[in-house]
């Protein structure tokens, strides 16, 4: 599978921070639904095997439409 897609880590107007998948063709990037206190925390999460998951998730999602 071709990775046409990349995750950012932004931060929200209230402070936290959250990541987002970007996939080609799609206006708007994905929340991949966790927040975290500090940028540093959210690109650890990225190593995780949930975070993997998530962005399984939405990958499939988008490939069934």
């Amino acid at each position: 599978m071709a990775a046409d897609y990349k995750v950012t880590v932004e931060e929200l107007p209230d402070g936290k921070w959250a990541c987002f998948l970007h996939l080609a063709g799609h206006d708007q990037p994905f929340d991949l639904g966790k927040q975290f206190k500090s940028e540093e925390r959210a690109e650890l999460w990225l190593n995780v095997s949930e975070a993997t998951t998530a962005i399984d998730l939405v990958l499939a999602k988008c490939r069934v439409k």
